[in-house]
């Protein structure tokens, strides 16, 4: 069948026109037209009443949401609640208002271990004519320490149970935390592990901690699966995911920190609640909780580094551990000399970033303390440690 071809009159172009069209072909590109519209309007609501910090991407893959994130108003709606006023009001007061002065000042030496301290002797070396300016406190969550040292007799506090990547850890920290707050001259407070050694004479690490004008908190924003791929939408919209921090566990806190952390609720009971080893993404509480919870209401107040030294470069669950072989002069003046902070994230590239321990305007080196080592190096360690040098 010919179809006819109707010429436009005054037209360069010679263009037929078109043959009629059926009445069923002529429907079908409404549904398109309507699907369009909804999105269209979708993304105009979206625009005009944006959720808080774009909490509806979570429903999406964040590969599909990122694109929007540059351009959609930062506007907030919602209303706080309750708990989040009351937690704000206590924060802002316990960061604003006069800490005790003490005229004698103490570091709290806070151990979390199993059960014994293999290196007691080694600690009480470290301490020793240091009597006053320290205080010492063992949370044993397994068997009640057998000591080699009087230093340690009776240091223990009331323990519970700690299961790895569980809140018991963090609240194993805060049970170690609010015992050493009873001693109004406590001022600095140090978590370590039952692995842990000191890299510096006494006068050195209280002389670095005293002045000090920060706590020691590492924070840093870990892109990967091991990083902001552990957060969980349940903690919205007290804890965003642009907020979620990880950090290793071993901080060294003032005493205002050690307060605030006492006094938090709000956060903590986040990670109670879902922040825990679960299939395909493993939450660990303690790499997560403090460094969240400083980045949140005071990450001015932190130094973003730990000062003890934990080697990760393996890149296995646990950190490099040390035998009696590896120890040598060469070892620990190396791990007093690091001057900077290196994070490997867990995104694909295994991102390396690297910054400079800075204090009151200064670069200094990093650490003051180290892990993991074994038992068996305690010999060797108490042959290299001298009390009259600040490695």
């Amino acid at each position: 069948m010919k179809v006819s071809r109707v010429w436009r009159r005054g037209s360069k172009d010679m263009t037929a026109m078109p043959p009629p069209r059926h009445r069923g072909a002529a429907k079908k590109p409404m549904w398109i037209i309507v699907l369009l519209s909804i999105v269209i309007v979708s993304l105009i609501g979206a625009y005009v009443y944006p959720p808080r910090r774009y909490s509806a991407c979570y429903f999406f893959a964040s590969s599909v949401c990122t694109p929007f994130k540059d351009w959609l108003p930062a506007v907030t709606l919602r209303e706080p609640t309750d708990e989040e006023i009351a937690s704000a009001v206590v924060i802002r007061d316990l960061l604003s208002m006069p800490m005790p002065v003490s005229k004698n000042p103490k570091i709290a030496f806070m151990f979390l271990t199993p059960d014994s301290l293999p290196f007691e002797r080694l600690w009480e070396k470290f301490l020793q004519d240091q009597e006053g300016r320290y205080s010492i406190y063992i949370h044993a969550s397994r068997e009640k320490p057998v000591h080699n040292s009087s230093l340690f007799l009776n240091r223990e506090i009331r323990s519970e149970k700690v299961v790895w990547g569980r809140v018991s850890m963090v609240d194993a920290e805060k049970r170690l935390l609010a015992n050493a707050l009873q001693d109004i001259d406590n001022q600095f407070f140090v978590l370590l592990s039952d692995s842990c050694i000191p890299l510096h004479t006494f006068d050195h690490i209280y002389n670095y901690l005293m002045r000090a004008n920060v706590s020691f908190v590492d924070s840093y924003l870990d892109p990967g699966v091991h990083g902001t791929g552990r957060y969980f939408i349940e903690m919205f919209p007290e804890i965003e995911r642009r907020d979620f921090r990880k950090g290793h566990q071993w901080f060294a806190v003032t005493r205002r920190h050690a307060i605030l952390i006492m006094a938090d609720t709000l956060y903590y009971r986040k990670f109670k609640l879902y922040c825990k080893p679960a299939v395909g993404r493993n939450c660990i509480a303690d790499e997560h909780y403090l460094p969240t919870l400083f980045n949140i209401v005071d990450p001015g107040g932190i130094s973003n580094w730990s000062v003890t030294h934990v080697d990760w470069s393996e890149g296995k669950w646990h950190p490099r551990s040390y035998r009696a072989a590896d120890i040598t002069y060469a070892l620990l003046k190396n791990l007093t000399s690091f001057n900077e902070n290196v994070h490997i994230a867990s995104d694909d590239a295994k991102t390396v970033t690297s910054t400079p321990c800075i204090l009151d305007g200064t670069k200094r080196p990093c650490f003051l303390f180290a892990r993991k080592f074994y038992p068996d190096t305690l010999n060797n360690l108490l042959e290299l440690f001298s009390s009259d040098t600040s490695a």
